[in-house]
């Protein structure tokens, strides 16, 4: 675990953009009764995970009324609308990451949304001007969240090992990626959710918080 980060690899859902209530709403209430509507699947089963994964998991365990294909184009056609009209960007993110450039520090998006989606935001929000490098996991040829691959390829964008790098990251599986990866985690409860994150280093609530925990390492801060 480093002291102070080299490098840091930010989630996108839930921590830079925050679009996670209307994820929620999307699958509990159109996509999942959809693709199974004589089972109550949990939200949480697939919750930070990269879509194109969670459907053979999803067949084994639940009644499934769709294939794969049609499950996916769900999560496609509702990305499109979430992305394009409702989510919004973190309040202070770029003053967030400017500040972390300023201070040497680099920075790599790393996130389960495929570049179709992070296109989207980038139009809206302008943020990747902000990055070093931008890793979905759609560049990923390994297994998606909760396995370390992505946040393994984001740091190596960035020259640096994985223990020199802090992650940020509001869901479990997300946590629990960037831990196995052996990056110093902060969770992120923007919403003040009850979500799992036991696993991580440090917890912030907002981008100030993130800001005094990146910035100032840990110096002096409580745990």
């Amino acid at each position: 675990m480093s002291d102070s980060p080299a490098g840091v690899c930010f989630d996108m859902d839930g921590v830079l953009v925050q679009s996670e209530d209307h994820w929620v709403s999307a699958q509990r209430d159109e996509i999942l009764p959809t693709a199974a509507p004589n089972d109550d699947i949990p939200v949480a089963a697939i919750t930070g995970r990269d879509y194109t994964e969670v459907y053979p998991d999803l067949a084994a365990e639940y009644d499934m009324a769709v294939g794969r294909d049609e499950f996916e184009a769900l999560f496609e056609k509702h990305g499109e609308r979430i992305y394009g009209e409702h989510a919004t960007l973190l309040d202070g993110a770029h003053d967030l990451l400017s500040d972390l450039r300023a201070a040497g520090v680099a920075l790599a998006l790393t996130t389960s949304a495929p570049w179709a989606w992070i296109d989207v935001v980038d139009e809206r929000f302008d943020i990747l001007s902000q990055f070093d490098a931008a890793v979905s996991a759609e560049d990923v040829d390994g297994p998606g969240k909760p396995e370390p691959d992505i946040y393994e390829r984001g740091a190596a964008e960035l020259g640096l090992a994985p223990e020199a790098c802090w992650a940020v990251e509001d869901s479990t599986m997300g946590a629990r990626a960037a831990v196995a990866a052996g990056m110093t985690t902060i969770g992120f409860r923007g919403d003040g959710d009850e979500t799992d994150l036991s696993m991580v280093d440090h917890v912030a609530s907002g981008s100030a918080d993130l800001g005094e925990l990146l910035l100032g390492g840990t110096r002096g801060l409580p745990e």
